[in-house]
């Protein structure tokens, strides 16, 4: 009933609260089902990723010798499963499709204790080398494609040009690794690489690919299995040197391996979001306070006539504990909104998106976070009443001069913090800004102006001889070449910033003997000759490739500035040879460098430049490419057309990732885009909520102080003078939360060390674009109350008085 006789504080209150919750809650639904929740598999906590290790790369792939190692020496391990990530082509019905997948060991689907939802999943007795190769639907793909017919089982589907027995079909939600929609038996004891290298390949330990995930015994920890698999390492460093010297082995839970790269951003989020929240619980509170002005009378007369204060102290604190249920009913709701708004902002490659629904624990979160604030910002104005006299209040006439002094103290120091935690999110806010301001203005090392690219993998079935390759790329280019619009085309092996980063590759130079632990390593690409011209990429020295660098002429390679820089320091690498096979062996092919080309940034724009080597596509065809186009005109017109030219050489072959360069160039900052939102937008919530607590304080004193102004006003003093009295002590307000902000921000910037880019934590920048702002804001708030104070009538306040 109270709050009804008050229905605008109510709604003020309500409202407040209901922002703050309403983003914490929407916050914390994506971090408890990208971060928090378990992984959707049985008895998750015991799925582990196992990485080899080399120096400067704690994460990377194994070969096929030493995976079957590591399952067979193992005694932590209840099972052990390698996979490699492949792209297929599907060619049923009318236009061929290109799928996402993996070729896997039998034992895969045992790993993470799924069963299939039709049929059944890789078996390690049926599926065995030699026998007619299985593959298992992801549930999306089996809808989508065959119409969720259950006859699919036993059907021969031709994938990347080999047949494949349907066997079985996966409940919804099993994708593993993210985005598989089909699992094929590997041909091999272990799954194949790029490279087909024959069924020897579990003997051959210098071809590293293959991801490995395992399942842990019962009761076995994650530091015994890391004691026991380092003992493997140094076992199988004494036995193999050549291979294994410097290679460790690496665990790490899959639930870290899959969100590891997202929980420093989500966790900032969620903090940034939490100062949001206490921003809105100090205006709360500051509502509250001016509320109980109006209650002293009511609270000293319950007491008189013998109300405890235990009994009063609980009514107010249930007060506020029903208006913040009430925010966070309201808070909740808007919740629902909010994160399927936070759901389409979230990058695309934002793991278990999925997964994430304003749910039981969202709820039950929500309502812990509406109780607790609602203690938070009840408590301190209920104790502060009972510290005032009986007699003030019963007093009539008492005059509103008097009002309480620790009251006013608390309310500014409310403020204080209002504005200390708005110029924390104002740095952060600022910080990202800088950092999205610094990626947009790097050079990527060409131009992405009016070009597309678009992804193209061979099946080896079909074009398994060199020349095969050859032709096939060369009547590519040609065709696509023709189109109308088309300016210039061109093959590389992976794109810059959009593609896969290659892992490196060793090299030798001729005359310089190889000094142990110290080889040379570069990147390795494969161009076509116009690559280069296509995304403008500068030629520094010596000459590009051109037609005449087909398979019957010298080798021939490029390299970067930054390879040159690197391995010939002082020296003209053009004219010199080098080789990226063993230079002890008989038939090693050394190649003349014939020009040095511009440094390309591969793996984001925030990545440096790094050693590559590049090979003409005619003396080394690899079976997948990425095909470049620059258009005359707008790019994204040219996609049908590059799609059809594509068909005129393969009807089978599909064409997929189609993009422009531009569109490539920013979903590579997707992720600091999203934080940089999320981070201004509760900046400027948070600024909006303290200018509004900035403001009431100033209006409550100058309403409180109308006396003393009009007296001040008769007594000769001028209104500028009251206004810049308000205005100053608004000022110091904001001085204040500025000083203590300023600490604040310097101190806990540190922790988004790994978010920003180009700039220092410390930024001086962003704290004096934040402090200026947060001033700018504080002053115009009390302006406002300052022209009410001196607009005071002299003569009415007397009449009061």
């Amino acid at each position: 009933r109270g709050f009804l006789r008050s229905p605008r504080f109510t709604l003020l209150a309500v409202l407040t609260l209901a922002l703050g919750i309403g983003a914490t809650s929407s916050i914390f639904s994506v971090v408890n089902g990208v971060v928090l929740r378990p992984l959707p598999y049985p008895d998750s906590d015991r799925l582990v990723r196992v990485y080899a290790t080399h120096p400067g790369d704690d994460r990377s792939v194994a070969s096929g010798p030493d995976f079957i190692d590591w399952r067979e020496g193992s005694e932590t391990f209840e099972a052990m499963a390698a996979y490699r990530w492949m792209n297929f082509n599907l060619s049923e019905g009318d236009w061929p499709v290109r799928l996402s997948g993996i070729s896997a060991t039998p034992d895969l689907f045992s790993v993470f204790g799924v069963d299939a939802l039709l049929g059944r999943t890789l078996s390690p007795e049926i599926d065995v080398p030699g026998a007619a190769r299985a593959v298992v639907l992801e549930y999306g793909l089996w809808e989508s494609r065959f119409g969720a017919d259950p006859a699919v089982l036993g059907r021969q589907l031709t994938i990347s040009g080999d047949p494949f027995i349907v066997v079985g079909v996966m409940p919804a939600g099993f994708d593993f690794p993210g985005g598989s929609q089909l699992w094929i038996s590997a041909r091999y004891r272990v799954p194949e690489p790029y490279y087909d290298r024959g069924e020897g390949l579990a003997e051959v330990r210098d071809v590293k690919y293959l991801s490995v995930v395992g399942r842990l015994k019962p009761g076995l920890s994650l530091r015994e299995a890391r004691a026991e698999m380092r003992l493997i390492a140094e076992r199988l460093a004494d036995a193999y040197p050549d291979s294994n010297r410097n290679q460790g082995i690496n665990l790490l839970t899959l639930r870290e391996s899959v969100v590891g790269s997202v929980r420093p951003l989500l966790l900032v989020l969620l903090g940034a979001v939490g100062f949001v929240l206490l921003i809105a619980c100090a205006n709360v509170a500051n509502l509250l306070l001016a509320r109980a002005s109006g209650r002293e009378r009511e609270i000293a007369v319950r007491m008189a006539l013998g109300g405890s204060r235990w009994r009063i102290l609980r009514q107010l604190v249930t007060e506020s504990v029903l208006l913040a249920l009430l925010g966070g009913i309201a808070g909740f709701l808007l919740a629902l909104w909010g994160t399927s708004g936070l759901l389409a902002l979230a990058p695309e490659w934002t793991p278990r998106l999925a997964e994430v629904s304003t749910d039981v624990s969202v709820l039950a979160f929500t309502i812990t976070v509406a109780l607790v604030t609602g203690v938070a910002f009840g408590l301190a104005p209920a104790l502060h009443l009972f510290r005032q006299s009986l007699q003030g209040p019963m007093q009539v006439g008492a005059g509103r001069q008097t009002a309480s002094r620790g009251r006013s103290r608390l309310r500014k120091g409310l403020v204080v913090c209002e504005m200390t935690v708005t110029l924390l999110l104002l740095v952060g806010a600022g910080l990202m800004v800088r950092t999205l301001i610094t990626l947009s203005n790097v050079d990527p090392g060409f131009d992405h102006e009016n070009t597309l690219r678009a992804h193209l993998e061979l099946p080896k079935s079909k074009y398994g001889e060199t020349a095969q390759l050859i032709a096939f790329y060369r009547q590519t280019l040609e065709r696509v070449q023709a189109l109308p619009g088309v300016g210039s085309t061109g093959f590389i092996l992976s794109l810059p910033i959009g593609g896969a980063v290659t892992s490196g590759r060793g090299f030798a130079i001729e005359g310089r003997p190889l000094v142990e632990g110290e080889e040379p390593v570069t990147g390795y690409q494969v161009t076509s000759p116009d690559y280069f011209a296509t995304l403008r990429i500068p030629l520094l020295q010596g000459r590009l490739f051109t037609e005449a660098d087909d398979e019957n002429a010298p080798s021939v390679v490029l390299i970067n500035q930054a390879l040159a820089d690197r391995y010939w320091r002082g020296e003209d690498p053009v004219g010199q040879r080098m080789t990226l096979d063993d230079p002890e062996s008989e038939d090693v092919d050394w190649a003349i460098i014939v020009g040095i080309v511009g440094d390309t940034r591969y793996g984001g724009l925030d990545a440096d430049a790094r050693p590559e080597v590049y090979r003409p596509y005619a003396q080394a065809p690899p079976p997948f490419m990425t095909l470049v186009v620059r258009a005359e005109g707008d790019a994204a017109g040219l996609t049908s057309a590059i799609r059809n030219a594509v068909m005129e050489v393969d009807p089978e072959q599909p064409v997929f990732g189609l993009a422009t360069m531009k569109h490539v160039l920013s979903a590579s900052i997707s992720r600091r885009r999203f934080g940089m939102f999320l981070f201004g937008l509760f900046a400027a919530a948070a600024i909006v909520m303290a200018a509004v607590g900035l403001y009431g304080v100033l209006a409550f004193s100058v309403a409180q102080r109308t006396n003393e102004i009009g007296i001040r006003i008769a007594l000769g003093a001028r209104p500028e003078m009251m206004v810049a009295h308000i205005v100053r002590e608004g000022l110091w307000l904001a001085l204040a939360g500025l000083a203590g902000g300023a600490v604040a921000a310097f101190a806990l910037t540190r922790l988004m060390s790994g978010l920003i880019f180009g700039v220092g934590a410390t930024d001086p920048i962003s704290f004096a674009v934040g402090g200026v702002l947060l001033v700018a804001i504080a002053l115009l708030a009390s302006y406002l109350p300052a022209r009410r104070a001196a607009g005071v009538d002299p003569v009415v306040a007397l009449k009061q008085e």
